[in-house]
């Protein structure tokens, strides 16, 4: 009877040993411990930020607005969107709260080795860069921005900490890394004219000597060409209800380049059509148009630069 017993409890244990496999085997495939297993492996914007939060509405100063962050983690910025660069760490770096206006939003950072930039919009896009602020500095541009939050990683490669100093602007790219940058306090190299809508003729032509050793890209990450630290050309505007476009022809490949009353930047290669680019701008504002028109290498080219409502 006491064997029975003491086989019975035996079997009774290994029973219970299956059970609580079995159990444990269950738990793991259940999406919380899932997702627990897989805590760190991915960039996290629900984690606090390793250097804290900010807070920006438009317009805001100074411009750029920095904050010293050492960059790196051991997380792949893959994780979070195929094709992005770097190692970063899984809680972002800096939470940015932002209040949108008219400007375009630009984030980057810079540092004396390569970094990489990834960011979490707030609705839920993510967006990364390597090397687009020149000096392999990573930088964002965010056209038309949303308000809301903002959540921001800088990565580096291998493994590497190291010190970096992320800006947030509304003005542009900075010139920390890439030289001089296109310059609207300067006095445009070939003088201005005012404009009313209705004006004729239209269009207003300008002839211009187009080109420069200053990157279009200082003044907006993707901008094409080389062009003059000034202003080729400015145009005071008082605008109606019609849109206003800038063309540019020559007979060699131009670019074009254009700072509005708002400060926002915009730029076209070849949107005019055989090389020549163009840029249209739906319900203008009133006030002042500062204008560039580059070229390609160091070559300077003459052109026609023409301001018009009927295009």
């Amino acid at each position: 009877m006491q064997k029975v017993r003491r086989g019975a409890a035996g079997k009774g244990k290994r029973f219970m040993k299956r059970i609580a496999a079995a159990a444990a085997a269950a738990l793991m495939l259940t999406p919380g411990v899932a997702l627990a297993q897989k805590s760190g492996s991915r960039p996290d914007f629900t984690l606090s930020p390793n250097y804290g939060e900010v807070e920006l509405e438009s317009g805001f100063t100074p411009d750029p607005w920095t904050k010293s962050i050492l960059a790196g983690g051991s997380v792949a910025a893959s994780a979070a969107r195929s094709g992005c660069e770097g190692s970063v760490s899984a809680a972002p770096d800096l939470q940015l709260t932002y209040e949108a206006g008219e400007l375009d939003l630009t984030i980057r950072a810079t540092a004396s080795e390569d970094t990489t930039l990834l960011i979490n919009t707030p609705d839920g896009q993510w967006l990364c860069d390597d090397d687009s602020g020149g000096d392999l500095n990573p930088q964002v541009l965010i056209s038309d921005p949303q308000s809301g939050r903002y959540d921001i990683w800088l990565g580096t490669y291998n493994d590497k900490m190291v010190q970096a100093t992320l800006e947030v602007s509304e003005l542009g790219g900075s010139s920390s890394g890439g030289g001089e940058s296109p310059d609207t306090d300067k006095e445009p190299n070939y003088g201005s004219v005012r404009l009313r809508t209705g004006f004729t003729p239209d269009p207003h032509e300008k002839s211009i000597l187009a080109g420069g050793s200053v990157p279009a890209a200082n003044a907006k990450a993707g901008c094409e060409g080389s062009v003059s630290a000034a202003p080729d050309y400015q145009v005071f505007f008082e605008a109606g209800n019609l849109d206003l476009t800038f063309l540019v022809e020559a007979s060699e490949d131009t670019t074009l380049l254009i700072n509005t009353p708002n400060g926002r930047w915009y730029c076209d290669d070849d949107s005019g059509g055989s090389l020549n680019p163009k840029v249209q701008i739906t319900n203008p504002q009133s006030g002042r148009y500062d204008v560039w028109v580059g070229t390609y290498g160091d070559d300077m080219v003459q052109s026609t630069l023409k301001v018009s409502e009927l295009d």
